[in-house]
């Protein structure tokens, strides 16, 4: 069984665990440490409409608290999470910058790479994993590995369905 598959499966153990959603995301948090790395964790969730996300999980609360909404903007990084489906990586700020409203504060905090990782069931999204580090730590060959954590979160997003 390979690392990834071993981290997944702790996160799948923390399901049974009495203190929910925490116990499944603090779980994905640290399966995250472990294979990828991060400074900052979050986990945003759709609201009605599709026009704004919320945010259920965060590593930073002072900055990006819990409960925290964003509008869902019309630009490249919405074309390829929330319609394509598909993961959105930054490596450098300058990928991220044109696209994130917050890219000072994100900057700000040392942070200059991010990865997106969408949560899709029965062809809907139901939210992202969020995981943002230093310039240039994550690259390509992340994705797959951190998309196999994130998707082990997505009872806590069924829960949260709006």
């Amino acid at each position: 069984m390979t690392d990834v598959a071993q981290l997944a499966l702790g996160v799948q153990q923390a399901w049974a665990a009495p203190q929910q959603p925490s116990a499944v995301l603090e779980a994905a948090g640290q399966a995250f440490a472990t294979f990828v790395g991060h400074r900052l964790y979050t986990v945003t969730r759709n609201l009605a409409g599709g026009r704004e996300v919320e945010r259920i999980h965060s590593t930073n609360p002072e900055v990006y608290p819990v409960g925290g909404r964003k509008p869902v903007l019309p630009n490249a990084f919405t074309e390829r999470v929330r319609k394509e489906r598909k993961p959105f990586l930054a490596s450098t700020p300058a990928g991220f910058t044109p696209l994130f409203p917050d890219h000072e504060t994100i900057t700000g905090l040392g942070l200059g790479c991010v990865m997106n990782l969408p949560i899709v069931f029965g062809g809907e999204l139901l939210g992202t994993v969020n995981l943002l580090d230093r310039e240039g730590v994550y690259q390509e060959h992340h994705l797959e590995p951190a998309m196999v954590i994130a998707r082990q979160i997505l009872p806590v997003l069924l829960e949260w369905r709006a």
